[in-house]
C-alpha cells in the first residue's frame, strides 16, 4: 500500500516539475521576446525615391520616312514591285536606314468599298556629317516614285543616342543615383538622430528619358536640329536601416 501512495506522489511530484519547467521556458520567450521587440523598436526602416540627373549630348539623328497608297488596283501592282525594289536598292547603297518592305491591307473607303492600301517605313539613324547622305536618299527616292500611286511622308529628324551613348549615360545615371543615395542617407541620419545606412537600391525602374522634336516637314530636305545638351533624370528605389 505504502509503495502503491509513494507512486502515485512520486507520479505527481514529476508532473510539477513537468508544468513548472514548461511554465518557465514560456517565460524566458516572453522575456527574449520583449528585448527584441525593444530592439526593432528603435530602428527605423525608411523607403525613398532617390532621383538624379546628368547632362548628355545627343550623337546621332533618327527619322523615319514612310510610304503609303490607297485604292490600289491590279494594274498598280506591277508598278509598285518595281518602284520598292528600286527603293530597297538605294536604302542598301546609301547606307544610313533600314527596312522599306512594304505591306497590303484591305479597308474600307469613304464611299463603302473595299479597296487596297499599302504602307511601309524606314528606319534612318545617321551622324551629323551624314544629313546630306540622307537628304540625297530621300531626293533619289522621290525622282523615283513621282510617277508612282506610292507616296512619301517625311517625318522629322530628331536627336537621339547611339547604343554605345545610351550604354555610357545610363552607366553615368547608376553612379549619379548612388551618389544621390549615398548623401540621403547623411541628411536622413541628420534628421532623426540616428545613423541611417543604404541597405539596398533598386534600379529596376531607373530610366531616363529625353525631350522629342514634334515630327513635320514635307519638303525633300529637312534641316536636323542642333545638337544641344539635354538634361536626362532617372529615379530609384532605395530603403535604409536606421539605428
Amino acid at each position: 500500500m505504502k509503495n502503491f501512495l509513494f507512486t502515485i506522489l512520486g507520479g505527481i511530484l514529476a508532473l510539477i516539475v513537468f508544468v513548472l519547467g514548461s511554465l518557465f521556458g514560456e517565460f524566458v520567450n516572453v522575456i527574449k521576446g520583449s528585448q527584441s521587440s525593444q530592439i526593432s523598436s528603435s530602428e527605423l526602416v525608411i523607403n525613398e525615391q532617390i532621383s538624379a540627373s546628368i547632362e548628355a549630348t545627343p550623337d546621332i539623328y533618327i527619322s523615319y520616312p514612310s510610304f503609303y497608297a490607297k485604292n490600289i488596283s491590279d494594274d498598280d501592282k506591277s508598278m509598285i514591285n518595281a518602284h520598292f525594289s528600286g527603293i530597297l536598292t538605294l536604302v542598301k547603297e546609301n547606307g544610313l536606314c533600314t527596312g522599306g518592305a512594304y505591306q497590303t491591307y484591305n479597308e474600307i473607303n469613304k464611299e463603302g468599298v473595299n479597296t487596297l492600301s499599302l504602307s511601309s517605313q524606314l528606319t534612318c539613324k545617321f551622324s551629323a556629317n551624314k544629313l546630306e547622305q540622307y537628304n540625297k536618299l530621300i531626293a533619289d527616292i522621290e525622282n523615283l516614285i513621282k510617277s508612282s500611286v506610292v507616296k512619301l511622308h517625311l517625318s522629322a529628324i530628331n536627336p537621339a543616342f547611339s547604343a554605345e551613348a545610351e550604354a555610357k549615360n545610363q552607366s553615368e545615371l547608376k553612379s549619379a543615383l548612388s551618389a544621390a543615395a549615398t548623401n540621403a542617407a547623411q541628411n536622413l541620419s541628420s534628421d532623426f538622430n540616428k545613423t541611417c545606412t543604404l541597405s539596398e537600391l533598386n534600379f529596376g525602374g531607373a530610366g531616363y528619358y529625353h525631350a522629342r522634336l514634334a515630327e513635320g516637314g514635307a519638303a525633300a530636305k529637312i534641316s536636323a536640329p542642333e545638337l544641344k545638351s539635354k538634361s536626362l533624370k532617372a529615379s530609384a528605389d532605395a530603403k535604409y536601416i536606421c539605428k
